[in-house]
């Protein structure tokens, strides 16, 4: 591979830490591993090689490879006769999935909030309400958006 084509992808492998961290809080290190499973060409990487590839050690791959795969946005692989763990990039509706679940725990939270305030905090509820509200219409939304997507890659 030619330089430029490494330096582009360390650019880009950067700035999906530097992006994963101000949009989703992770790590830059968790971001910088999605990016490394993402644009390889390979099926799998084990956690030697990401290890290779990002330059850290076996503990702070480990940790932020399982907050990746509670997410959603990366899969363990397991490879017969190898007592060593593989990992991929999730499916590519993945980073939706992980969104999604997102907003189903904050409507439990903010139904959690509700039932702490007494019914005279009018504005309080209406608050919790509206953005319980809001949060359901996107998840409908998302849902619906991911069932029309799927249809039309299963059609091409």
């Amino acid at each position: 591979m030619n330089s430029q084509k490494i330096k582009e992808q360390h650019a880009f492998i950067d700035e999906m830490a530097s992006t994963m961290e101000r949009v989703f809080g992770l790590p830059r290190m968790g971001g910088r591993l999605w990016a490394v499973l993402l644009i390889t060409d390979r099926e799998q990487l084990s956690a030697e090689e990401l290890m290779e590839a990002v330059h850290a050690s076996r503990g702070s791959v480990s940790t932020m490879i399982r907050t990746l795969e509670s997410i959603g946005l990366v899969n363990r692989v397991s490879r017969s006769g190898d007592r060593r763990h593989y990992y991929k990039a999730a499916e590519p509706d993945a980073l939706m999935r992980a969104e999604l679940a997102s907003m189903k725990l904050f409507i439990e939270l903010m139904n959690a909030g509700k039932r702490v305030i007494g019914p005279e905090d009018r504005r309080a509820t209406q608050r919790l309400e509206d953005i319980v509200d809001l949060m359901q219409f996107f998840v409908k939304e998302y849902d619906a958006l991911l069932e029309r997507w799927h249809k039309r890659k299963t059609r091409s």
